[in-house]
């Protein structure tokens, strides 16, 4: 008799016979299981009592489907799955269908899988950086890029503002407001629409966090770029919600891609507006008023990522401007000013912001008032102004350096600015070997999508000096073209 260990599963979702199966041999079976890896190896879900609670039999579908069921708990922390084999036999398709949804939860952080012993739920407690994580480790290289870390020599002098912050700070003291008001001043003097509230947080991405945590629920829709930010895609699934991927070009969403997938009725909207990681687009003016019509008839939160604004070497275009009751703007200085001020502002709907400051105060989660006084020093300082406009040219610079040589090489990296660039390829992964033969080493396209199908893409960091851009285009080149 088939067996299953899927708890809280509706009959309607198991085979008749299944249902008899005591759900005490459940617990029995899980004895021992820690971090993800059992101890011992437990009895194996059986493969028909799992297909039977499939509807749609694509890879995405099955990913999608066994992604709710470990965010639910009725696919607990360390239960063996099915073999690849046996799961696509029961449910008659090919086991490359099977292979490529173990491949997506995997990339999710939600199953481990060791050649040995099998395939295991993880669970799905929140992880950051899960989609690098789940990367195999690259090889050590002498030229690493990888990640778009800012270039240390481009960071601006943080001891002469952290000084004067300590010198102008009641540090003693409790704070009367968790907004440092020198702070909130220099933000409201350049933010580009009229928000109804405002707080600060520790970063960009813990920004986008509350207010997940805050407007989401579990199964809601969020459309994010097609190609986003890898922590983006982590935060959506850290809620348990479905990311839709939305087409953009250099200008921003596509406005049919936007339409379409907005029938999905999504809750939120993330988008990057500028220097986009990593596909590199802008959004446009002519753009955002085209996307205004479409997105003023939806109930939908707008949540702008603007994280390298001060490095921007196009203007910002905010859908605030067209839209200020739908929209959130978070924006931070990390890259810019330094990784050691965590400081993320985020302004908009006042709903909100209201019950993200509320969060805050209960757990005494926002940067210290010297951190902000700091920032809102360096922000007015014109010295400090100068090293930013120097670092915006020579980042603009370094990457049409990298532009240039790719395209030379007849590649088509993507959009108009940014830290990095995002580059189609034949094979990224027999690019990435390439490359790290010859001691250089670039990121996988597969990260930076919802569901890891960027085998055909790669990433390569435009932040730091070097001389390698002929060297490195001629082997992405013949990678390529082979």
């Amino acid at each position: 008799m088939a067996q299953h260990y899927c708890r809280g599963l509706r009959p309607c979702d198991i085979d008749r016979h299944d249902r008899e199966v005591s759900r005490t041999r459940f617990a029995d079976t899980l004895d021992g299981v820690g971090d993800g890896v059992p101890a011992r190896r437990p009895e194996r879900l059986h493969a028909s009592a799992l297909a039977s609670v499939f509807t749609d039999r694509s890879a995405r579908g099955i990913a999608d489907r066994l992604g709710d069921l470990i965010h639910s708990g009725e696919l607990a922390q360390g239960l063996h799955l099915p073999t690849v084999r046996a799961l696509a036999a029961a449910l008659h398709v090919g086991p490359t269908t099977i292979a490529t949804a173990w491949a997506q939860l995997r990339q999710r952080g939600l199953i481990h899988c060791d050649r040995r012993r099998g395939s295991f739920v993880r669970g799905p407690g929140m992880l950051a950086g899960r989609r690098f994580a789940s990367l195999p480790p690259p090889p050590p290289v002498r030229l690493d890029l990888s990640t778009a870390y800012p270039d240390p020599a481009l960071v601006p002098d943080l001891a002469g503002p952290m000084a004067l912050a300590v010198a102008g700070t009641p540090w003693r003291e409790y704070p009367d407001d968790m907004v440092d008001p020198h702070l909130a001043a220099a933000l409201h003097a350049t933010w580009p629409f009229e928000a109804e509230d405002f707080t600060v947080t520790s970063g960009a991405h813990d920004a986008v966090h509350r207010v997940a945590g805050v407007v989401l629920r579990r199964h809601d829709r969020v459309l994010v770029e097609e190609v986003a930010a890898a922590s983006l895609l982590d935060i959506v699934e850290d809620h348990g919600a479905q990311a839709v991927p939305v087409r953009c070009d250099d200008e921003g969403p596509l406005p049919e891609a936007l339409a379409a997938a907005l029938a999905t009725r999504p809750g939120m909207l993330l988008l990057q507006t500028r220097m986009a990681s990593p596909y590199g687009h802008a959004l446009s003016r002519r753009r955002a008023e085209s996307l205004t019509p479409m997105l003023a008839g939806h109930d939908i939160v707008i949540v702008e990522h603007d994280t390298a604004h001060e490095l921007a070497p196009t203007p910002h275009v905010s859908l605030g401007e067209f839209l200020p009751e739908q929209i959130l703007l978070v924006r931070s200085w990390n890259k810019s000013h330094g990784p050691h001020l965590r400081v993320g502002a985020l302004a908009g709907i006042r709903r909100v912001v209201s019950r993200v400051r509320a969060r805050q105060k209960a757990t005494g989660g926002w940067p210290s008032a010297l951190t902000q006084r700091a920032l809102a020093q360096m922000l007015t300082d014109p010295q400090t102004r100068e090293t930013i406009r120097r670092a915006r040219a020579i980042y603009r610079h370094r990457r049409q350096q990298m532009v240039h040589a790719l395209r030379e090489q007849g590649l088509t990296p993507t959009g108009v600015a940014g830290l990095s660039v995002w580059v189609p390829v034949r094979d990224a992964a027999t690019a990435i070997r390439s490359l790290a033969a010859d001691g250089i080493g670039i990121a996988p396209g597969a990260p930076f999508t919802v569901h890891g199908d960027g085998r055909s893409h790669v990433r390569i960091a435009t932040t730091l000096r070097h001389d390698e851009h002929a060297r490195i285009a001629r082997v992405l080149g013949e990678a390529h073209h082979r």
